[in-house]
């Protein structure tokens, strides 16, 4: 059984830091949570450092400005990390010669390409995938309309060339308001399936976590027991943590909330029942558990 708690401040006291992922846990996509901002002030007040790590498919600067329009600023986290960032950074790395990259998603996430697109370092293709060196898929291109069947073809024929496809949202779904839509993770994961060679950057994979390490403790991995991890993701917050042996701390009300674990419209009661049930079907392992996070 889980440990259900009903405010952040009840377990605060045990760790030095938190990683607290951002959409579910602190905003909606259309507006920020009040006492979840609250929660990390308190907690950054008492000597507490928080990052803000996300899978979204954006640089930092991108996500810095839509959360700050939430109401989201930065006196309420020290670092803030997105699975785009670090998209951006590999992509760079590897573009010695000029990448033909082909993008899976809106162009509003070509700014994960920064300045390599105006320096000539890749070429970005959208509709033909016979000349690319490599995929990045950062959403569906409708992400609340698409189905994976749409994509069979793209991905055989990428399959058929080699390419790698690098994944830059391992999220499966977000829920933007009340409309859930399909996330890049969902396309990689099927990719993957087919045959393909993915490459995801973000929770639950290492590669984001060693930047918190970076930041907390220049690299080395935290003591034991100091670092908590809030999620509303069992697939990426969660099994992250797990996988990275710190502690979890589940949010029920965000992802979840379409599972019916809050059985009154006031709030007040979780059905452990249905909980343990949707962990145990999820194989991860949850230290807390709360309604929403506060």
């Amino acid at each position: 059984m889980v440990n259900v708690i009903e405010t952040f401040s009840e377990i605060s006291d045990k760790y030095t830091a938190v990683i607290c992922d951002l959409w579910g846990c602190l905003h909606n996509g259309i507006k920020s949570f009040p006492a979840a901002l609250k929660a990390l002030e308190d907690f950054k007040a008492s000597t507490g450092k928080v990052i803000l790590v996300t899978n979204a498919p954006r640089p930092i600067s991108n996500v810095e400005y839509q959360i700050e329009n939430l109401g989201i600023n930065k006196i309420y986290y020290d670092m803030l990390l997105t699975s785009g960032e670090l998209t951006s950074t590999y992509v760079n790395k590897i573009c010695k010669n000029k990448l033909s990259i082909f993008h899976i998603g809106g162009k509003r996430h070509h700014s994960i390409y920064k300045d390599m697109i105006n320096e000539q370092k890749i070429s970005i293709e959208t509709e033909n995938i016979v000349n690319a060196d490599l995929i990045v898929c950062t959403e569906p291109i409708n992400p609340s309309r698409d189905q994976l069947s749409d994509y069979e073809n793209t991905f055989r024929a990428g399959i058929d060339k080699d390419l790698t496809l690098l994944c830059a949202n391992p999220d499966l779904v977000v829920d933007v308001g009340e409309t859930r839509e399909m996330c890049a993770g969902s396309l990689a994961s099927m990719y993957k399936k087919m045959g393909g060679k993915v490459i995801f950057f973000g929770k639950p994979y290492n590669n984001i976590y060693q930047e918190v390490y970076s930041f907390l403790n220049k690299g080395d991995k935290p003591k034991e027991g100091s670092i908590l991890c809030i999620g509303d993701g069992l697939n990426t917050d969660i099994r992250g943590a797990n996988n990275e042996k710190l502690d979890s701390l589940l949010v029920v009300g965000g992802l979840l909330k379409r599972s019916h674990l809050i059985e009154k419209r006031n709030r007040t009661i979780i059905n452990e029942i249905k909980l343990n049930q949707t962990i145990d079907k999820n194989e991860v392992h949850v230290d807390y558990v709360i309604k929403f996070f506060e």
